[in-house]
């Protein structure tokens, strides 16, 4: 009997456990995407969301609140996209989620979208009447992007993640998504990790209601992104903390310099051993793909790489010589992070089949840098909530 005992409360403490580490500690994996190379009209697109995106001029202190992206089990959609499921209500409806760290609203479409709205009828679309937890709140929203408004208006709903399920969260159900934004995206709608200061009304965005909740241990949340299209699986997003076997090395964190975008810091950038950037603000963005840069650097860069520019922003390389081509290196909290020309030359398809090779360096008509997943996918990044700060660490 007394065995017995032990037995059972052994197997109690261990349930127990196990239940506290899966529910605090949230791993998402990132799913198959079966091609590898983009279009040259799909890095155009990208480029023209960055810009849409962060539509600011000036220096660096950034504080317009409507801005939204374009870039768990994460999906890798040609290194442009990385993207993963979501459930919201009861019981859950799936979507498939693009997690931006860029902005800091959460929105889907509506069940109540027009039929002629194609970006709306290509994705799942949420259907509030299906709910038995849905929460009506009446306000309407809108955000702005350069190929027109999103608009809708806002619910309340659960949200759940993994194991994670998060009460109560206000979100955005889109009935308006005018323009071909989003009618091929491999999302239905996004996942703002953003700060709620640049969030649409100031809603309480998605991962501070998680901390305030007390779902996760940490109030930290880390990507690690893979670089290969084709990858079956394309990294993973892990609530609640970090995962030392995803990097190398101790991560090197610098603090915010606003809790808004997740904006930091940055040294300066040398190439070939010539510093080309000194005292530079930076905002880290998973939904960005590409290397945004403030006008004298985007110059200096792509003329120093020998890139042949076009008349649409892009700077062409030639493939035949980037081996050849210098590592840049990003100096972020007195540590050097290099991209290789591996990590900053992307590969395009155009129209004809031939296949181009771009710059990842793109023009940002603003005295900033955004670090997107050219960045990010070559060095292991943790969101530090709790303490306000950033850190960056070699991918494994």
């Amino acid at each position: 009997m007394q065995c017995l005992l032990w037995l059972l409360l052994s197997l109690w403490i261990l349930c127990l456990f196990w239940t506290r580490s899966e529910g605090q500690l949230i791993r998402i994996p990132m799913q198959y995407q079966a091609s590898f190379m983009a279009s040259r009209r799909q890095h155009r697109a990208g480029r023209t969301s960055l810009l849409a995106k962060y539509n600011v001029v000036g220096g660096p202190e950034i504080t317009s609140r409507d801005n939204l992206g374009a870039t768990e089990t994460l999906d890798n959609r040609l290194n442009l996209e990385y993207a993963g499921p979501i459930s919201i209500g009861s019981p859950g409806q799936p979507f498939n989620m693009l997690f931006d760290t860029g902005s800091a609203n959460l929105w889907v479409p509506s069940a109540d979208c027009s039929s002629k709205n194609l970006a709306c009828q290509h994705h799942h679309r949420y259907n509030s009447s299906a709910s038995s937890s849905y929460v009506p709140d009446g306000r309407r929203f809108a955000i702005a992007y350069g190929t027109g408004s999103l608009s809708g208006r806002l619910a309340q709903d659960t949200v759940a993640i993994g194991q994670l399920v998060v009460r109560n969260q206000t979100f955005g159900m889109a009935m308006h998504e005018p323009g071909s934004t989003f009618v091929d995206t491999n999302f239905a709608g996004i996942v703002g990790l953003g700060f709620r200061a640049i969030a649409e009304q100031r809603i309480k965005p998605l991962f501070e209601n998680m901390c305030d909740q007390h779902l996760v241990d940490e109030c930290i949340f880390s990507f690690y992104l893979k670089r290969n299209g084709s990858e079956r699986m394309g990294g993973e997003l892990l609530f609640g903390g970090v995962d030392k076997s995803k990097f190398s090395g101790t991560l090197t964190y610098v603090p915010l310099t606003h809790a808004g975008y997740w904006q930091f810091p940055m040294d300066g950038i040398e190439l070939g051993g010539r510093i080309i950037s000194q005292n530079r603000q930076a905002i880290a963005d998973t939904g960005t793909s590409l290397l945004a840069a403030p006008p004298r650097e985007y110059l200096i860069i792509n003329s120093l790489l020998g890139g042949l520019p076009t008349s649409n922003n892009e700077y062409l390389l030639n493939c035949a010589e980037i081996n050849k081509l210098p590592e840049i290196v990003f100096i972020i909290g007195g540590q050097r992070f290099p991209l290789q020309p591996r990590d900053y030359v992307m590969s395009a398809a155009n129209d004809d089949g031939s296949v181009i090779c771009l710059s990842a360096f793109t023009l940002m008509e603003a005295e900033f840098w955004i670090l997107g997943d050219v960045f990010i996918g070559r060095y292991y990044t943790a969101f530090d909530v709790g303490h306000r700060r950033i850190g960056f660490a070699p991918a494994a």
